[in-house]
Parts: C-alpha cells; sequence; structure tokens
C-alpha cells in the first residue's frame, strides 16, 4: 500500500500536467491568426475612439446656425444687427468661451460647484416648463377657478379717518391725557380734522382709504389701531393710545370687504389659473422623472434606499395654489 507521500507527490504531479496543458492551450489560441486579428482590431478600435473624443474635444465648428444665434442675441441687446466687423469679433469671442469650457470641462472644474448646480437645476426646470406649456382657459374653467378661490381676490375693508396726537414726552400719559379730553370737548363733529390743536405727528394726520394690515403696521396693534375699526363714523371720539401716544380719532367713512365679479378681476384670475396649470404639469413631468431614482439616506445610520416621493418640482405656487 502506498503511504502517504506517494499520493500527495502523483497530485501535485496532475497539478503540473493540467497547469502545463492549459498554458501549451493558451499559447496556441494566442498564436492563432483570428486572435492575433480580434485583439489587434480591439487596441486599434480603442486607440481610434480616444483619438476622436480628444479631436472632437479640441475642433470647435461655427456653424451658420450658431452666427445667427450669436447675431440675433446681439440685436436684441442692441436694437441692430452687428456690422461685418463686430460679428467677427463676437464669434472669436465665443470661440474664447468655448476654448475656457472645454478646458473647464476636462479639469472637471464644474464638479462641486454651487453655482453650476444651481443654473442646470434651473435649465432643467425651463426646460420642463417649456415642455409642458398650459392651455388657454376657458371660461368655464376661469369661473370654477375663480369660485374655487374668490377670497383671494377679495378687497379687504378700507377706512378714511383723521387724528389729532397728543404726545407723553412732557408730562407723562395723566397730561396727554388730560390735554386730549380738554380738547375733545371743544370739537365740533362738523370740524372734520384739527391736526393744530394737538402737539407735532412724525407721520400723516390724514389717512385715505387705509387697510387694516396698513393701520397696524404704522400704529400697532394697539386701542388706537383697534378705534378705527369700531368707533362710529362722523364723530370724535378718543383719547386712544398708540404707539406713538394718545390721539382724538375721527372717521370720516368706512368700506366694507367686499368680493368683485369676475369680470373686474379676470386677468388675474386666469394668470394665476395658468400659473396653477403650470406648476401641476410641472409637478406631475417632476414625480415622472423622479421614479427613476432612489434616496439613500446614509447620514441616518443604516444606508436606507427610499423613493424620492413627492418633492415640489422648483416652480413658485400661485396666490391660492393648494387651497382647493
Amino acid at each position: 500500500m502506498a503511504d502517504g507521500s506517494d499520493v500527495v507527490t502523483e497530485a501535485a504531479s496532475r497539478s503540473r500536467r493540467r497547469l502545463a496543458s492549459a498554458s501549451e492551450m493558451l499559447r496556441g489560441i494566442a498564436t492563432e491568426p483570428l486572435t492575433r486579428f480580434v485583439a489587434g482590431g480591439f487596441i486599434l478600435f480603442v486607440a481610434a475612439t480616444t483619438w476622436q473624443q480628444q479631436t472632437d474635444r479640441r475642433r470647435i465648428v461655427i456653424t451658420p446656425a450658431h452666427v445667427a444665434q450669436i447675431e440675433n442675441q446681439y440685436a436684441l441687446q442692441f436694437g441692430a444687427r452687428p456690422d461685418p466687423q463686430t460679428l467677427e469679433d463676437l464669434i472669436r469671442g465665443d470661440v474664447r468661451d468655448e476654448i475656457l469650457v472645454r478646458q473647464a470641462l476636462s479639469l472637471k472644474l464644474d464638479q462641486d460647484d454651487q453655482i453650476v448646480r444651481r443654473r442646470l437645476v434651473q435649465k432643467m426646470q425651463f426646460l420642463i416648463q417649456d415642455l409642458n406649456a398650459p392651455r388657454e382657459p376657458t371660461d368655464a374653467q376661469l369661473q370654477a377657478f375663480y369660485d374655487a378661490h374668490a377670497a383671494h381676490y377679495a378687497t379687504p375693508p378700507r377706512v378714511t379717518f383723521s387724528h389729532i396726537y397728543f404726545s407723553s414726552d412732557s408730562g407723562g400719559d395723566a397730561a396727554a391725557v388730560a390735554r386730549a379730553a380738554g380738547v375733545l370737548k371743544t370739537l365740533s363733529n362738523a370740524n372734520t380734522r384739527a391736526p393744530e390743536l394737538g402737539d407735532a405727528f412724525p407721520d400723516l394726520y390724514d389717512f385715505s382709504a387705509y387697510e387694516p394690515e396698513q393701520i397696524h403696521r404704522l400704529f400697532g396693534h394697539t386701542p388706537f389701531a383697534e378705534a378705527v375699526e369700531t368707533i362710529p363714523v362722523g364723530r370724535w371720539t378718543g383719547p386712544f393710545k398708540s404707539a406713538y401716544g394718545w390721539h382724538l380719532l375721527y372717521v370720516d367713512s368706512r368700506q366694507t370687504a367686499a368680493t368683485p365679479p369676475l369680470s373686474r378681476v379676470r386677468d388675474a384670475v386666469r394668470l394665476d389659473f395658468l400659473q396653477d396649470a403650470q406648476d401641476a404639469t410641472n409637478q406631475a413631468a417632476f414625480d415622472k422623472l423622479a421614479r427613476e431614482y432612489r434616496v439613500v439616506r446614509a447620514d441616518l445610520g443604516p444606508a436606507k434606499a427610499r423613493p424620492v416621493g413627492r418633492i415640489a418640482a422648483g416652480s413658485a405656487s400661485p396666490p391660492g395654489a393648494g387651497e382647493n
């Protein structure tokens, strides 16, 4: 019976014979004319492709269409087409820019550049918008849109009023209130303004058709601002405190909030409708594109793939969008 060493020796011998046989077969394949032809063709293909890419990158072709584009851009800016020498200078400048752009791209200077990234995002948004321009709305569509967003087109309440100002700087609030009360006793409701009976005010004395937001912005959310909206019309009342001091107040007229008919705000409604439709088509186009991508949130710990989901396509929402 053969011992263990003979078995090992025999196995090693078989391995060497198989290796030699494989090597001999590979040498045979390598020396075949067809193999050499295929290998040579592949090398030539790679070399030709590389040379073509390098050549194309360094070959700038100025086409008639591109020259026409340069001429049109000049005409839009200056109102007239360029003369021959100016056109030649423009073409040279365009070639210079193209050389710099191509060299920058070859150096990958466009990567990790936030300005370039924002510009590409903007161009994609413009492209999506250009491909999905909304149609003009029908009368029925405009009416339906207006009915759904009527509150947006409503005019707010407005107040026309005058006041007499009493400063608290000299003597404090008590003295200012006392002076205001004394003047109030002398006022006739037929006199709709009398600023000279009080102190100098740093802003207007008379306010015409002011909205609540304007009043609050000027006088703050104070008893005076509230009184402008609530006291009887055609009568001097007060004193009321504001962020400035104390006031006597005369409200000449009030206009209640009103919803105008569609005919009066048709142009604004049309623009809002088109913007709303544009946003909807932009979002649909983006959603279709986003379905091809996955987001990996490696920052949350173990990498988790999730759909992009409903991410805004990037356009601004029109007034009333999302309310229906």
